[in-house]
Formats: structure tokens, sequence, C-alpha cells
């Protein structure tokens, strides 16, 4: 599989998968990033005493869990 280099503009490119350095989300906290269709956002911030409300909300926020009814 070729390697593929970061691309060096904000676009869904950011990724650079078969790295040797390991694959790149989001060059930094105020990147937006977002998974399975969400709308991205820059890196949430947990409480230093984080509930697990706390934990789920950003979880949902990013798009790697669901809010079950």
């Amino acid at each position: 599989m070729a390697k593929l280099k970061v691309d060096q503009q904000s676009s869904v490119f950011s990724a650079a998968p078969g790295s040797g350095e390991g694959t790149l989300v989001g060059r930094n906290a105020t990147t937006p990033v977002g998974f399975f269709g969400k709308t991205p956002i820059a890196r949430p911030v947990i409480p230093a005493s984080p509930t697990a409300a706390d934990i789920a909300a950003v979880l949902v926020a990013l798009g790697l869990a669901t809010q079950a009814s």
C-alpha cells in the first residue's frame, strides 16, 4: 500500500493513513474533527473530575456514540 502524505490544507484529506508515524486526525486543539457524519467540532474539554455524563456528552458531540432515548 502506498503511503500518503498529510495534506497541508484543512480538508477531509488531513489524515495520513499508512504513514510510519501513525495517522494524524486534526492538526491541533482548534482543528474541528467529526465522525460518522457528525458536524466537526474543536477538541472538547472534559472537567478535571468528569462524570459519566460529561464523557458521554463529549462522545456524542464527536459522533462516536449516540444518546439512547
